[in-house]
């Protein structure tokens, strides 16, 4: 029978606090409250940082591509710029930036532009950065897809 009894105060010595008060609901509420709140600060900066470090992959693999283009149309055989990636394999000095094993951006070139769209990989498909030839600026695409996904801070 003792035993029992011990058994007892243990369960409700566990439900005080340092001071020997019990915690109230509203108190346990409170705490859960608070905790959510920081959370829905700290996941969005989070995203944005994850984000940002995918568009660094894009500025640099631009500039690659920008470079190689330009040596494209140094060429007195070509006298142009390229309008097609498959013009230019030739001319890029270093392989375009990875993170992880996949590219997290789709690269378009025309005479004029060179565009990398957001793919599976990024996270939101379809946002695209332009970068105008033959010495920029880079820009955000107008939609608002890219607009919303795309801070033109990132950009240089």
């Amino acid at each position: 029978m003792v035993e029992y009894d011990s058994l007892k105060e243990f369960d409700e010595d566990e439900k005080k606090d340092a001071t020997g008060k019990k915690f109230s609901l509203i108190e346990l509420l409170m705490i859960i409250m608070l905790v959510g709140i920081i959370l829905t600060l700290i996941i969005p900066l989070r995203n944005d940082k994850i984000f940002r470090e995918k568009a660094k992959e894009a500025i640099y693999n631009l500039q690659l591509i920008a470079h190689a283009d330009q040596g494209f149309y140094n060429n007195p055989e070509n006298n142009y710029y390229a309008f097609d990636l498959g013009m230019i394999k030739d001319y890029m000095n270093e392989p375009m930036k990875k993170i992880g094993d996949n590219l997290v951006f789709d690269y378009t070139l025309t005479d004029t532009t060179i565009v990398a769209t957001t793919n599976k990989h990024f996270g939101k498909e379809g946002a695209k950065i332009l970068y105008y030839l033959p010495k920029g600026p880079f820009q955000v695409a107008k939609d608002k897809l890219s607009r919303d996904t795309i801070d033109p801070n990132w950009l240089p």
